[in-house]
């Protein structure tokens, strides 16, 4: 694996961020996405990207802009996502097939940006809050935001993730997810990862999430 620091553009200037290359011929690129109050640098971040790479994939993570002290919101996170896809496709070592991977509000954001952009062929919302509760208010604006149903317009593989000791998002925005793809006939998959928190650790539960995640990316851009 080669990492590569990179940059791209924002609206409100430019973000920088940490490329994660395969050391063969990358089958596709994948952005990276982390939760409010976290970090590009999390183990669970930093992980999910060098299995990656590791399976072929070439992976991007980066700060969202106003991340320390968390200020970031659903229009400004889903505009980094943008910028962040921007690059991938603009990359010479990156073929033209795309995902996207987001924990907690990354998995928010990335529900949007599938739903939004035919290009993205897999998504993974990884404890991806539904759209209920005081966390969600907090960033979403003024409540416009429907990320469970912009899902349902979505082309991509769908892989929904999260971990059986999770306490601050529950289970029930997974099933709520996957009532509507379903229900849309998008092809997606729910796994629990037994053991895991709302960050997939410990570390025998990161390496799980990280091989399933991995193995769907792959499959799903290698199609």
């Amino acid at each position: 694996m080669t990492v590569q620091a990179v940059s791209f553009a924002v609206p409100s200037g430019e973000l920088e961020g940490v490329l994660h290359l395969p050391e063969t011929a990358a089958v596709g690129g994948c952005v990276v996405l982390h939760g409010f109050g976290g970090d590009p640098d999390q183990p669970h971040i930093v992980a999910t990207c060098a299995g990656l790479a590791h399976a072929g994939v070439a992976a991007l993570r980066f700060a969202f802009r106003d991340h320390q002290p968390p200020r970031m919101t659903l229009e400004s996170g889903l505009a980094d996502a943008a910028g962040a896809v921007r690059l991938l496709k603009a990359h010479p070592g990156v073929p033209e097939r795309l995902g996207v991977v987001g924990f907690s509000f990354g998995g928010t954001v990335a529900a949007l940006a599938a739903g939004r952009d035919s290009r993205i062929r897999a998504a993974v919302l990884a404890a991806a809050p539904a759209a209920a509760g005081p966390r969600f208010t907090a960033w979403s604006n003024d409540g416009k935001w429907k990320p469970v149903a912009e899902m349902s317009r979505t082309r991509a593989r769908v892989l929904l993730i999260w971990g059986s000791r999770d306490t601050e998002v529950p289970y029930a925005d997974a099933e709520r997810y996957a009532a509507v793809l379903s229900q849309a006939r998008v092809t997606h998959r729910l796994v629990t990862i037994e053991g895991g928190d709302h960050d997939f650790a410990p570390a025998t539960a990161r390496a799980r999430m990280v091989e399933t995640v991995a193995a769907w990316v792959r499959e799903s851009l290698a199609e």
